[in-house]
This record gives structure tokens, sequence and C-alpha cells, in this order.
């Protein structure tokens, strides 16, 4: 059994702030070290739970944040970008994994008291939607794994993100809440070592499930994919418009039918990289 481990980092244990999570920060590196820590616990937790292979992909930023030399030796680690599938890179390895684990992840854009919440950018994205469905970084990477067949059996991060994941996916998503959020930079955080063993059990009973079959089934969108992206200011959209198939039907709204997931998915991404300031 394959499972797919895709690291983001503003939902880590004992994350809180930006400055945690920034290359050139002076708390970065103490971030980094986190990120680590949480990564590990999971890479055991698959290993427990009957992995026979396991793969990261850092999925912040430039994905340079992750530690070849300090992660566990059982699993091998994509690093660096862009990637053709961006979090998710090696969803299309051979073989292919059999279940994706989104650690440390965030909630959406606009939700209350999330830690650090956004939606791909902070500051040029303020929603996304699928087939008029509201969704975050946890909708966009468990529709991409579903077309491949991949389904999400486990999630770490905030309160409020284990929610979002478990209204999407339902309540057979195993999640690790890590801290408890009490405003966009603020959390109860809970002792790393609990953290750690709570991130580790949910990928170990997220991969049981999936051997039982009792493990949430892959999300799949229906065709053809109706993308909605909603930018933060009209500038970003003059940009991003330059996207070939993209309509505007709105000074901060793009919209764009694709035939299948992986193209919304580009489409998305590309939308993202024109609309730089």
């Amino acid at each position: 059994m394959k499972l797919l481990i895709s690291a983001d980092m503003e939902g880590i244990s004992g994350i809180v702030a930006w400055e945690q999570t920034t290359p050139g920060q002076i708390e970065y590196a103490r971030g980094r070290r986190l990120m680590m820590g949480d990564v590990n616990a999971a890479v055991n937790g698959a290993f427990e739970g009957g992995a026979d292979e396991v793969v990261v992909s850092d999925a912040h930023g430039d994905a340079r944040n992750l530690l070849l030399e300090e992660l566990d030796p059982r699993a091998r680690l994509n690093s660096g970008s862009p990637s053709p599938f961006s979090m998710l890179q090696s969803l299309d390895d051979t073989p292919a994994p059999n279940a994706l684990l989104l650690l440390g992840y965030h909630a959406l854009s606009g939700t209350r008291k999330g830690v650090l919440d956004h939606t791909w950018s902070d500051e040029r994205i303020r929603a996304v939607f699928l087939n008029d469905q509201l969704v975050g970084e946890i909708g966009l990477n468990a529709a991409l794994a579903g077309a491949y067949g991949v389904p999400v059996v486990a999630l770490t991060g905030d309160q409020h993100t284990c929610a979002e994941g478990q209204d999407l996916l339902g309540p057979a998503l195993e999640i690790a809440v890590v801290k408890s959020a009490t405003g966009r930079y603020a959390a109860q955080c809970l002792p790393l070592p609990e953290a750690r063993e709570r991130i580790c059990e949910a990928a170990a009973r997220g991969l049981l499930r999936l051997r039982e079959g009792r493990a949430p089934a892959p999300l799949v969108v229906s065709l053809p994919v109706r993308l909605a992206v909603e930018f933060v200011f009209t500038q970003h959209v003059d940009r991003a418009f330059l996207l070939p198939g993209a309509e505007r039907p709105g000074g901060t709204r793009l919209e764009y039918t694709a035939p299948d997931m992986l193209t919304a998915h580009r489409a998305f991404r590309a939308m993202v990289a024109l609309a730089r300031d």
C-alpha cells in the first residue's frame, strides 16, 4: 500500500504566524523544525497502519521547506517548484498512491478564527468554486486526487480545518486536531508529543479504514468542471484574464469550463501565476 502525504505548513503543530512559514523571517527555521516533526509522525503512523511505501510532497510555498536529511529514511520526498501536480506531486506515479493524507492544512479563506486561513494565495484569491461549491485547498486537492481514484484518508490542522474536511468528505475521514484556533494568528497549541501522537494515530487509522473498506470515497466532481475564482483586486483579474478560455462575468471574478479536473486544476494554477503583482 502506497501513501502520498501532502505537507502544507500553516496547519502544523505550533504554527500561528506567517513569520513561522516564510523563508527569510526570523522564526522560519523554527517553523521548519515543527513541520519536520509532524511529517515524521505521519510517516511513522503510515507504516504502523500497513503502508509499504510513503512519498511526501512538500506542499508549502516554493516546496523547499522540508529537510531531506531530517526526514524518516523510509519515506521519499518531492521538493521544489513548480511541479506538474503541485501540492500533490506523485499523484500520477507508477505505481500510483492508494491514499492521500493532507498534513498541516489550513481552513479556506474567510473562515472565522481559522489559523492563517486562506485559499492558495492570501494576497490574490478571495474564493474558489468547483461546480458552484465553495472550496479551499482541501477541496481542490481532494477533487484532483479523486480524478485519479485516490481517496483522502486523513487530515491534520486546527479544528476548523478538520471540520471543513469532514463536511466535504464525510465523518469517515480521520482527523488530528493539533491546535484549537482562537483567532487568525492565535491558537491553543497541544504539547508537541501529544500532537504528534494524534497525527501518527490518524495516519494509521486512515489506512486501516482503507484496508477494511471504510475510508471516504474519492471526491469525484461532475464533468465538465465549472471553475470560478474570486480575486482580491481587479488588477489581479486584468492579468489572469490572459488565460485563453477564461470568462470575466464581473470585476473580480473569472470563470473557466474544463473537460476534466486536471485541466481545471492547471487552469486555476495558471490564473494565480498570471495574477502576480
